[in-house]
Order: structure tokens, then C-alpha cells, then sequence
């Protein structure tokens, strides 16, 4: 499995990052895309709320981003909750999870995110899966959505460095 730079960097990624990771995305592996899947429900099936779980972390992890978010945040981790629901379920409808992250990329330019905290956000997210996931979550479950996370971010960040042009 071909994997993207684990660290996304402050920078906009160029084009050949762009389009190694849109080809990653669209040529998924069968066995990847049912580890990312079988992951994703082994997490989801645990007591508690993912979402609840993830912010968290994310906020003790990096408190810095405590002011992207302001109200109750009940919507946003229905939101949350939501897009990993759809981006699993899009897995094997690959152009489909583009049209998905270039237009998250775009909002969450408008959300003010910066390219440095999809680093933060990728390792929150998935010791989260992991810990919800117990024993049901392997290191090979790990590798799945360590490689989709990447090439997601990849394609997010350059939706928001094209908003930013605009």
C-alpha cells in the first residue's frame, strides 16, 4: 500500500501530491478499502460516542483549535459522525469521495482550519478508532486508514488552497 507523507506539512500540496493521492483514491485495494470499513464499524459499535470521544481528544491534543468551534457541539459531532459514515460508505465509489473532499477542503477553508492541523487531527482520529476498536482494530486496520486519512488530507488541503485563491 502506497501511502502519502504521514505529517501533513503548512503547505498547499503540489501537483504530483495531488494526483498520487487522487490515484490512490480511485484505484482503492479491495482488502484495504474492507479493512477501512471493518475498522470503521468495530469503532463505531462501542459504548459510548465517537465524536464525543475524538473532540476530546482533539482539544486536549491541540487546544488551539477550541476556537474553530463555538456553541454546543452536539451538531458538529453529528456532523462529524456523518462525513466518516458517508467517506466509508464512498470507499467504493471513488469519484464520488472526490466530489466529497474537494468541497470539504473548500468549507473547512471557510472554517478558517489550517494545513498544520490535519497532523494533530489524522493521529486524534485514528488512536481514536483504535481505542474504540479494542482488539477488533489491527495494526493492519491501522495502516488502512493511516493510507486513506493521508490521501484524503492531501485532496482536502489542496480544496483549501484553491479557496484561498479565490
Amino acid at each position: 500500500m502506497t501511502k502519502a507523507p504521514s505529517e501533513p506539512s503548512s503547505r498547499a500540496p503540489n501537483k504530483a501530491q495531488l494526483a498520487a493521492a487522487e490515484q490512490w483514491l480511485m484505484t482503492i485495494q479491495d482488502e484495504v478499502a474492507a479493512l477501512i470499513t471493518s475498522g470503521w464499524d468495530a469503532a463505531i459499535a462501542a459504548p459510548g460516542d465517537l465524536a464525543v470521544d475524538f473532540y476530546r481528544k482533539l482539544f486536549a491534543a491541540a487546544p488551539a483549535v477550541i476556537k474553530l468551534f463555538s456553541g454546543d457541539m452536539t451538531e458538529q459531532q453529528g456532523r462529524l459522525t456523518h462525513t466518516l459514515e458517508e467517506t466509508v460508505a464512498l470507499v467504493h465509489q471513488p469519484e464520488q469521495l472526490l466530489l466529497l473532499l474537494r468541497a470539504s477542503g473548500v468549507r473547512h477553508h471557510h472554517y478558517q482550519v489550517q494545513q498544520v492541523y490535519f497532523g494533530v487531527m489524522r493521529n486524534v482520529l485514528i488512536d481514536t478508532l483504535a481505542g474504540r476498536g479494542g482488539a477488533m482494530f489491527t495494526a493492519e486496520h491501522r495502516d488502512a486508514w493511516e493510507g486513506l486519512f493521508d490521501h484524503m488530507a492531501t485532496v482536502m488541503r489542496h480544496g483549501m488552497a484553491s479557496a484561498a485563491k479565490s
